[in-house]
């Protein structure tokens, strides 16, 4: 299984499974960011005033983990470098995550995307069912 992982304010790590789409972006009170699936929520316990309510997204297709600005103020760096067609206040292009990569969101905000095998062991898939809606 692949996984988002970031560090939160106080220094720990935040693991989130990437498991179906994730959309990331703010919190609609505050400036924490947060991670949005079709599951729930998932705070990264970071607070970043630079990502957007609506920052990004990672998703899976044909096979490969993709990445999408959604039209953020301050832009997504994959590695460093920005996304293709990224401009402010419109979507970029999708990209393809390669393995353990970087991204930025904002000016503040980086997390790790360490890819997983193609195999799901017996333990993963009896949780993910268990998580499915």
């Amino acid at each position: 299984m692949s996984y988002l992982i970031a560090k939160s304010d106080d220094g720990r790590d935040i693991a989130v499974p990437i498991r179906e789409p994730l959309e990331i972006g703010r919190g609609d009170k505050d400036y924490i960011v947060v991670v949005r699936t079709r599951s729930g929520t998932v705070s990264l316990d970071t607070t970043d005033a630079t990502v957007s309510k609506t920052h990004a997204r990672i998703y899976p297709e044909s096979g490969k983990l993709m990445l999408k600005d959604l039209g953020s103020k301050n832009g997504t760096l994959l590695n460093n470098d920005p996304l293709p067609g990224s401009q402010t206040g419109r979507e970029s292009k999708p990209v393809e995550i390669g393995g353990n990569s970087n991204i930025k969101f904002g000016y503040n905000t980086t997390v790790r995307v360490i890819l997983g095998e193609k195999t799901v062991t017996p333990e993963e898939w009896s949780k993910i069912q268990r998580s499915s809606p």
